[in-house]
C-alpha cells in the first residue's frame, strides 16, 4: 500500500509503497508535534490520514472529495496502530466505529462533537 507521511520537525517526508512492517515503523518514529501525519492510500485511491492532534490524541480522517463530508474520530497511538493493521489486512481503506460525518468545508470534528 502507499503511504505518505510528514515530519515537521525531522522535515522528512515519505511517499512510497510500504509493507505493514515498514509502515508501522514509519509511524512509530514520527514525532508529537503540530502538522505531523501519516496516511494509506489503497489500490483504489481511497485515502485515511492519521493527523497529530496533541499527546496520544490522533485526528483519523477519510477524506471524501469532491464535497469533502469525511469521515473523522479522534484516537490514541494503539487505536491508530489497530487502524493501520486492520486497513493491510483488509487491503482496503474502510470505516471504522465511532467515525462519524464532518463537512470540513463548513464544520470541524469538534463542532460535530461539541467541543
Amino acid at each position: 500500500m502507499k503511504i505518505f507521511s510528514f515530519d515537521p520537525e525531522l522535515d522528512n517526508s515519505v511517499d512510497d509503497d510500504l509493507d505493514l512492517e515498514e509502515a508501522l515503523e514509519e509511524f512509530y518514529y514520527l514525532t508529537d508535534v503540530e502538522g505531523t501525519f501519516f496516511g494509506i492510500e489503497d489500490s483504489e485511491e481511497r485515502c485515511i490520514q492519521f493527523a497529530w492532534i496533541s499527546q496520544d490524541k490522533w485526528l483519523v480522517d477519510i477524506p471524501k472529495p469532491p464535497d469533502f463530508i469525511n469521515y473523522q474520530k479522534y484516537a490514541d497511538y494503539d487505536e491508530c496502530i489497530e487502524m493501520i493493521k486492520r486497513v493491510y489486512e483488509l487491503n482496503e481503506v474502510v470505516q471504522f466505529a465511532g467515525m462519524i460525518k464532518v463537512d470540513i468545508m463548513n464544520e470541524s470534528l469538534d463542532d460535530k462533537l461539541g467541543i
